[in-house]
């Protein structure tokens, strides 16, 4: 789970090939929407010109989220407090003692020490080994979502989002239900699996390719966590597609920002807007 999960919070080439952004049309009206990556390495960049594109085009951006607001100091207090236990719990006390010191090896052969993370929920704990071994593997600049909110900014472009910080904390809070063993144990596993997945993913966003995508990424994620599936993809797919539609019934022109696993497989945001009618076609 730790691989799709990390895309989510989150995916040498010649820039000319399609890359995962589409303009969307009915009646004159347009809405271009791009598939995004939240964290990048400096080689990544400049990113493929479909996304240049796209934003000059653009009136407007809109994004997963505020992501000022992630950035806020307000917010990482409400993580700090929200994913970490503040009722005398220690991590040590809901893993079984095989997971712990499985664990602890990890984090020690990476140079981080158990003991500072004593009161971390398994939810923070996955999300600082996706990180910390995405770190290893060379991302450490900031993922096309927030290059483009702050250009926008410098740009005076209009800025909105689909929900707010605190719905998305909840989001990551909720992750691994009861069995926080269990999924600990699955995200020790899957960091070994990041380099490979990591390659596939950039290679599926940067051709646009969203069946292949789907197929490599997208299709385990949903036969082995359905009911995650549905909750984190499919069902905010769908929270945010009446906001769509009613921006392509503006003369104003949108760029929409979100995940890239949204916009691949059955129920993904461009499925549901080719079902409705709606001319979708690849910006290359």
């Amino acid at each position: 789970m730790l691989k799709h999960l990390c895309w989510l919070f989150l995916f040498t080439c010649s820039w000319v090939h399609a890359a995962s952004v589409w303009q969307v049309s009915k009646a004159g009206n347009t809405v271009y929407i791009g598939g995004t990556l939240h964290i990048l390495s400096p080689e990544d960049f400049p990113l493929p010109n479909a996304y240049g594109i796209a934003y000059n085009q653009a009136d407007k951006l809109v994004f997963e989220t505020d992501i000022a607001g992630l950035n806020s100091p307000r917010f990482q207090q409400d993580s700090r407090a929200r994913l970490t236990y503040g009722d005398g719990t220690q991590l040590k006390d809901v893993l079984s003692k095989e997971t712990y010191q499985a664990l602890k090896a990890h984090l020690t052969a990476r140079q981080m020490d158990i003991a500072a993370m004593a009161n971390y929920t398994p939810a923070l704990i996955s999300i600082t080994l996706s990180f910390a071994e995405l770190r290893l593997l060379g991302l450490t600049s900031q993922g096309v979502d927030e290059f483009y909110y702050f250009k926008a900014m410098t740009d005076g472009k209009e800025l909105d989002w689909f929900e707010s910080p605190q719905q998305q904390l909840e989001f990551i809070a909720a992750l691994g239900g009861e069995d926080e063993d269990e999924m600990i144990r699955y995200a020790l596993d899957d960091v070994k699996q990041l380099p490979q997945a990591l390659g596939e993913l950039k290679k599926f966003w940067l051709s646009g390719d969203m069946e292949g995508l789907y197929q490599s990424q997208g299709k385990s994620f949903h036969d082995d966590f359905p009911e995650i599936y549905q909750q984190l993809l499919i069902q905010r797919n769908k929270n945010w597609l009446p906001a769509i539609e009613e921006m392509l019934t503006t003369a104003q022109t949108e760029f929409v920002l979100v995940g890239t696993m949204h916009l691949s497989g059955k129920d993904s945001v461009l499925d549901i807007l080719r079902s409705k009618g709606y001319q979708v076609t690849q910006v290359k």
